[in-house]
This record gives C-alpha cells, sequence and structure tokens, in this order.
C-alpha cells in the first residue's frame, strides 16, 4: 500500500525504505532469542485452538488534506493493544501485553508503526487521484498471523467492500473490486522490497511474538468464567401478549450454550420431583409391612418348612428390590440437586 504512489516521489521513496530496513533489521536481528522460538514450537504443538494476533487498521480521509488512522491489535477475540493516535505509542491493555520481547524490541516496532501510519496517510492522500478514490472514504487493513496454515494474511477493504490482499508473495485483488483494485496491485507488486519486508514481519516477528503473548497470558486465556443470565421485559409485540428478552454476559471464553425452554423448567422439576417422593413413600410403607409380616413367616419355620423357604426367597427378592431402587433414586436426587 506504502508503494502506491513512490514512483512519483523518489527521494522520498528512498529515504523511507531506508529507514524501515534499518528498524526491521533491529526488530527481526536483535540478537538470539531461544525463548521465543522454543515457546512459538511448544504451543505450535500444543494450542487447541488456532488462535491468531490480528491487527486491525481505519483510516478515514475527510478530503485531501484531513485524515485520522486508529489501530488494535488483538489476540483471537481479546484485544491486548492500542494505538495512541496523538503520542504515535503502542498502548499495552494488559500487563502481559509486551509479550517476551525486549525493550528494544518493542521500541523498534513502534518506531516502525509510527514511520507506518505517518507514511500511509500521505501516500494514500497523494494517490487518491491517480487510483479515482472519492472523498470521504474509509480504508480498512487486517492483518497478522495464525498458529496453522495459512500462517499469515492481509486484506485490505476500501469503504466497506473487499478491495486486495498480500498472498504472501504477491498482492491479489479482491474478486469483484474491479479495475482500481487491479491498477493498485500492479503498482505494489513492482516493489519486492515492501514483499521482504511483510514477509518478514508477518511470517517471522508476529509468530513469536504471538507465541509470546500465548505464554505471559496463559493464565487468562486459559480461565473459565459462568455466565450470568437475566430476564427483562421488551417492548410488547401486542395486545395481551409479553415479550421477554434474554440476557447473558459475564462468560469467557467466548463459546456459550443458550436454550429457551417452552412452558417453563420449574413444572418438569416439581413433577420430578413429586414422582421421587411418591416413589420414596411406597418404599417406606412396602418396608413397614415386609417387617410386620417377617415374625410371622419366621414362627411358623418348623411346621411349614417348605411354605417357609418360598416366604424366606420371596422376602430375599423384596428386600434386594427394595434396596437396588432406593440406592438408584438416591443417586438420581444426588445428581439432581
Amino acid at each position: 500500500m506504502r508503494a502506491a504512489v513512490l514512483p512519483r516521489n523518489p527521494s522520498f521513496n528512498r529515504a523511507s525504505m531506508l529507514l524501515l530496513f534499518l528498524l526491521f533489521e533491529g526488530l527481526c536481528c536483535p540478537g538470539e532469542n531461544t525463548a521465543a522460538r522454543q515457546a512459538l514450537q511448544s504451543y505450535r504443538l500444543a494450542a487447541e485452538e488456532h488462535l491468531s494476533f490480528r491487527m486491525l487498521q481505519t483510516s478515514s480521509f475527510a478530503n485531501h488534506s484531513w485524515a485520522h488512522s486508529e489501530g488494535s491489535g488483538w489476540l483471537g477475540d481479546l484485544q491486548t493493544h492500542g494505538w495512541d493516535t496523538v503520542l504515535g505509542t503502542i498502548r499495552f491493555l494488559k500487563p502481559w501485553s509486551h509479550g517476551n520481547f525486549s525493550k528494544q524490541e518493542l521500541k523498534n516496532l513502534q518506531s516502525l508503526f509510527q514511520l507506518y501510519f505517518h507514511s500511509f496517510i500521505r501516500i494514500v492522500q497523494a494517490s487518491a487521484g491517480q487510483f479515482q478514490l472519492e472523498y470521504p472514504f474509509e480504508i480498512q487493513i487486517l492483518a497478522g498471523c495464525r498458529m496453522n496454515a495459512p500462517q499469515i494474511f492481509l486484506n485490505m477493504a476500501y469503504q466497506g467492500s473487499d478491495f486486495l490482499s498480500f498472498q504472501g508473495i504477491s498482492w491479489e485483488p479482491s474478486p469483484g473490486a474491479g479495475i482500481r483494485a487491479q491498477n493498485v496491485c500492479k503498482v505494489l507488486n513492482r516493489y519486492l522490497d515492501i514483499k521482504e519486508i511483510l514477509q518478514s514481519l508477518l511470517g517471522h516477528t508476529c509468530p513469536q511474538f504471538l507465541a509470546g503473548l500465548m505464554e505471559a497470558g496463559e493464565s487468562e486465556l486459559k480461565r473459565k468464567v459462568k455466565p450470568e443470565a437475566w430476564l427483562s421485559r421488551g417492548p410488547s409485540p401486542g395486545p395481551g401478549r409479553l415479550q421477554l428478552v434474554c440476557h447473558v454476559s459475564g462468560f469467557y471464553p467466548k463459546p456459550v450454550w443458550v436454550m429457551w425452554m417452552r412452558g417453563g423448567y420449574s413444572i418438569f422439576l416439581i413433577l420430578i420431583c413429586l414422582t421421587v417422593i411418591v416413589t420414596l413413600v411406597i418404599l417406606v410403607v412396602v418396608d413397614s409391612w415386609l417387617k410386620k409380616q417377617s415374625p410371622v413367616f419366621l414362627m411358623g419355620a418348623n411346621t411349614q418348612d417348605t411354605k417357609n423357604s418360598r416366604h424366606q426367597f420371596c422376602l430375599a427378592q423384596v428386600l434386594w428390590i427394595k434396596n437396588r431402587v432406593l440406592k438408584k433414586w438416591k443417586t438420581r436426587l444426588n445428581q439432581l440437586w
């Protein structure tokens, strides 16, 4: 993107590229970073989800002299970084947002983004006429890396519609973006140095930074918080009708399952409780009756051996069934409550 109008300003082109390479040399080659490599390898093997680190940019252009850009960094669905447009500095939104990068690495990264945001606005304003960009317009950029292949991504939208993307080796116009996107990609593809910088930034620096974030923020990323749900009254859909709105919040991680039950769960629970109580009462009555009848069976043991043996056998069966049923219902009750 930055190279769109570089042919019109060769001095700015050479100075910017030289500064970019100096910054990138310090960012990508500060020395041995074995901890980052080890963390990257371990998380590639152990990651259960294909987490990504995404950098989001929104640049609004009101006219040829006024523009505003905002930036943010996201680990999955959790925002970890912001960009202070006034000071031109990275805002670390979590205690662990520094990852395992050194202060010098973060300083080099911040200088790189300062140059980028400043240059991006100047270049787009200078190229608006060449590529027929009509004011006011907005450009959105999403770039980052994943733990799985394809590892890097960079997509650009113009006025809310897909415009172009960087495919790792070349810039490609989005389907349906038109001749304007094709022309921009032709210009960008002339600059091999820009491709090399993006490949290093997204393919080398980003995965290391992602691994460091996952390691530093492991305790927060693995936490689980149960959802809180409550009901509120919504606008009435008609006379004699009531609309209820279910709210669910406070849960982590993002996936949550919510179900409406027609007729009310409380009635279903009451029916289960009544069934359990009635069954227990019947078992208690049967148990009491058997205890009263058992002496009679025992008294006739000497005179009616055959009859007594049958009674004892039946008694043993009843007691076994009773104990089995009672144990089963006790287990069900423990699970229910």
